[in-house]
C-alpha cells in the first residue's frame, strides 16, 4: 500500500483542506498520515487518521521567541528524521505552517518526493522558504506567485470537505439569517460588535448565528447567558459548518482563504473584516471575493457595532444580497480536492502532467 505524510500547521485553514485531501486518498487505497501541531483546535475529527504530532511552533518576532521557535525547529527535524524513516511514505505533501519545515528538509536525505499546496494569495513564510526545496507548488489562485519557483506552479483550487460541494440553501427559512465566525480559533474584535449588536437588539427580527470559537466562548459566556434575543443562537464550535452555510443568507468573517473559498463555492455574500497580521493575507483573500462582487470589506479598524450594522442593512434592504450572489456564482471555482489528490495520484503512480491542459 502506498503511503503519503500530510503535513499540515495547527489552524483549521491548514487542517481542513488536508483532511478533504485524505479522505478522497484514503477511498483511493493509500495510507495517509497526518503530521500536525499539538496546539490545534479541539474538535476537529481526524476520521481515523494516524495523527503525529510535532513540536513546531509560529515565529515569534521577540529575541526570545526567536529562539523558541528555532530550538522547535530543531527538535521537529530530529524526530522527523525518525518518522520518515519508519513510515517510509512514497510522497509528502506540505500544506503550510512552521510544522511543515522541518519534515520537508529531513526527507531531502531519503529522496521521498516533495509537493506543497498553498492556500492564500500571498504564500505564507513556510511555504515561501520550502519552495525551492520541492517538486511542485499546488495553489488555490490562479494569481498566486512563487517567485523563482513559480515553474513549479499548478491551478489546483482549494480543496473543501466534499459535504461543502453539495451545499444547497434551505428553502424553509422565515426570517434573514446572518452567520457570524471568526475562523476556527475565534476572533476576539467580531465576537464583541455582534454580542453588543445583540445586546442592543441593533438588529431587531435578523436571525443570528454566532460561532465564537472554543476559547471564546468561555470568555464570554456571562454575556451570552444574559442575552434576551429569541433569534440569536451560540456555537462555541461547529463541526459540520455546511448545515449552516445552509440557513445562512449572509455571513461576517475573518477572511481566511479556506473560509473565503467556501463562501464562494456555496454562494453565499460575505461581509469580511480581515485579519491586519500575517503579512496582510487576509486582506488580499477579501479583496478577491470583494472585486468579483460578492463581498465586502471593513476594514478592522473601522469596524464598531454601528458600521457593522450599517453594512448589513444597506445589503439587506436593497437588491444587493441577489447582485452579490449572483456574482459569486460565476466564479466557476474548481473542484480542489478532487483536482489535488488527482495529482497526487499521478506524481506517485509516474502518470505524466501537462500543466498546458
Amino acid at each position: 500500500m502506498k503511503k503519503i505524510l500530510i503535513l499540515a500547521g495547527g489552524s483549521g485553514g491548514h487542517l481542513y483542506p488536508a483532511l478533504a485531501v485524505a479522505d478522497i486518498l484514503r477511498e483511493n487505497g493509500f495510507k495517509v498520515y497526518i503530521f500536525t501541531s499539538k496546539k490545534r483546535p479541539s474538535g476537529i475529527d481526524f476520521n481515523g487518521l494516524e495523527v503525529i504530532e510535532g513540536y513546531s511552533v509560529g515565529w515569534d518576532r521577540s529575541i526570545l521567541g526567536g529562539f523558541k521557535t528555532i530550538w522547535s525547529l530543531g527538535k521537529d527535524f530530529i524526530f522527523s528524521f525518525k518518522i520518515l524513516r519508519g513510515i517510509k511514505p512514497d510522497l509528502i505533501l506540505g500544506m503550510g505552517g512552521y510544522i511543515s519545515i522541518s519534515p520537508i528538509f529531513a526527507s531531502l536525505m531519503f529522496n521521498i518526493p516533495r509537493v506543497l499546496h498553498e492556500q492564500n494569495i500571498i504564500p505564507g513564510l513556510a511555504n515561501r522558504i520550502l519552495a525551492l526545496f520541492v517538486d511542485r507548488i499546488f495553489v488555490s489562485f490562479p494569481d498566486t506567485e512563487f517567485g523563482i519557483s513559480q515553474s513549479k506552479v499548478v491551478y489546483t483550487g482549494l480543496p473543501l470537505r466534499r459535504e461543502l460541494y453539495q451545499v444547497k440553501p434551505s428553502g424553509n427559512k422565515d426570517r434573514f439569517t446572518i452567520l457570524v465566525m471568526g475562523g476556527s480559533q475565534g476572533a476576539r474584535i467580531i465576537n464583541d460588535t455582534v454580542l453588543e449588536i445583540v445586546e442592543k437588539g441593533l438588529l431587531d427580527g435578523i436571525k443570528i448565528i454566532h460561532i465564537t470559537g472554543p476559547k471564546e466562548f468561555e470568555r464570554l459566556r456571562d454575556r451570552i447567558e444574559k442575552v434576551n434575543y429569541p433569534h440569536y443562537k451560540v456555537y462555541g464550535f461547529v463541526k459540520d459548518i455546511w448545515n449552516l452555510y445552509r440557513e445562512a443568507d449572509l455571513v461576517v468573517s475573518r477572511a481566511g482563504a479556506g473560509s473565503v473559498i467556501e463562501f464562494a463555492t456555496v454562494s453565499i455574500p460575505a461581509i469580511l473584516i480581515p485579519y491586519k497580521g500575517a503579512e496582510g493575507h487576509q486582506y488580499l483573500n477579501a479583496r478577491w471575493l470583494a472585486d468579483s462582487g460578492g463581498a465586502i470589506i471593513i476594514e478592522q479598524d473601522q469596524l464598531s457595532a454601528l458600521s457593522l450594522v450599517e453594512a448589513i442593512l444597506n445589503i439587506v434592504k436593497s437588491d444587493k444580497i441577489n447582485e452579490m450572489r449572483e456574482s459569486i456564482s460565476r466564479l466557476n471555482l474548481p473542484s480542489g480536492s478532487y483536482i489535488l489528490t488527482e495529482e497526487l495520484i499521478k506524481i506517485i503512480t509516474g502518470g505524466s502532467h501537462d500543466k498546458n491542459k
